[in-house]
């Protein structure tokens, strides 16, 4: 079975090689996916400069008090408060700087730390902002474009600007990137929260309590069972996939770790950007070509078996009973109802599975 290496272009056999050169193979295959990702993420980013232009111009306009409508106020007299008033958003990036600051200045130093929080606060303001609007106009939230800049920011601040050690400048730029990703994926979420709670006709103001709210116990036991993984994975007792965050991890090493394989990071880009710009899901392809086959394999087979069932069964039906297009679409939700019902399914027992996994541990086992 050949295979083909694009450093030299020419195709080689997979029985002339023992199996540590094919497994020295996936170091190659690795950097290539990674700069496949940052090139769909930055090229996906670039494609929705118009969105950023308008939300700019719309968050300016918040703290400003202009926009729209100049009469708008978060208090309505005899109605009480409608929205969360925006005034608190300067106090908790206040209270994030100083607190960040504080907390990593005993290991890294004052000046690290605060240029640490400071870069941190102002990507995760901006760029939050940014992902969350493009979210509410295409129902796509560029988690992973935007991390990925954010991870390269922080790798370049850190080891060529300030110059700390390799070992300091991953950490601090994995831990930036873990905050910075997870708290754009829950602005995400709450937009979605705000969708559903403004149609039965609930106030922004209640929305943001019932949040806040939530962010205490799901906090707590977000970072007892983190730790309690993290002690695992450590050990060897468990193997979890974890794409992006295994991505991010190889794409620190390769940047920290001394000769950067800049020619595959940059065939990987360009192939990101061609993806996106064929597809649309340049980014979704990287991870395609990080992720092992037994992660791929379940959605290409889902994919196909669409696809064949669309081709023999639906087609035809509309055909045959002279459906319109109401009509097909009607017949294609019932695809949709079968499809989160797997989902619903694989949800369930992924819980069912992490309890019995993480038992074990709970008991020193």
């Amino acid at each position: 079975y050949p295979f083909y290496y694009p450093i030299d272009g020419l195709y080689h056999a997979v029985s002339a090689y023992p199996a540590a050169s094919l497994k020295s193979y996936s170091y190659v295959a690795r950097p290539m996916a990674i700069g496949a990702i940052l090139g769909g993420g930055i090229t996906a980013l670039l494609k929705m400069a118009p969105v950023f232009r308008t939300t700019a111009a719309d968050v300016i306009a918040i703290f400003g008090g202009g926009g729209d409508d100049v009469a708008r106020r978060d208090y309505v007299d005899g109605e009480g408060w409608y929205e969360w008033p925006v005034t608190h958003i300067p106090v908790m990036l206040l209270v994030t700087l100083v607190g960040i600051t504080l907390i990593f200045a005993t290991e890294f130093g004052f000046i690290p730390s605060f240029i640490f929080a400071l870069v941190l606060c102002l990507t995760t303001f901006a760029l939050g902002a940014i992902a969350v609007k493009v979210m509410g106009e295409t129902s796509i939230e560029p988690v992973s474009g935007t991390s990925f800049i954010v991870l390269l920011m922080l790798v370049l601040l850190f080891k060529n600007l300030l110059g700390l050690p390799a070992s300091d400048a991953a950490l601090l730029s994995l831990v930036g990137t873990t905050v910075f990703g997870g708290a754009i994926s829950m602005s995400g979420t709450v937009i979605g929260d705000y969708k559903a709670a403004l149609y039965v006709g609930n106030r922004p103001m209640h929305i943001m309590k019932t949040e806040l709210v939530g962010i205490i116990p799901g906090t707590i036991v977000s970072a007892l069972f983190a730790g309690i993984l993290s002690l695992a994975l450590a050990r060897g007792e468990l193997v979890l996939y974890a794409p992006q965050a295994n991505a991010f991890a190889a794409f620190a090493q390769i940047m920290l770790g001394g000769e950067t394989p800049w020619m595959l990071l940059a065939l990987g880009f360009g192939i990101g950007i061609f993806m996106e710009l064929l597809t649309g899901m340049g980014t979704a392809f990287g991870l395609g070509m990080y992720l092992p086959m037994v992660v791929t394999l379940p959605m290409v087979v889902g994919g196909a078996l669409r696809d064949l069932w669309e081709m023999k069964i639906l087609e035809p039906a509309v055909e045959r009973e002279g459906l319109g297009e109401k009509g097909r679409t009607l017949k294609l939700l019932n695809t949709y109802m079968i499809a989160t019902g797997l989902i619903v399914g694989e949800a369930l027992m992924g819980t069912v599975l992490a309890i019995y996994y993480v038992l074990p541990l709970l008991g020193g086992g």
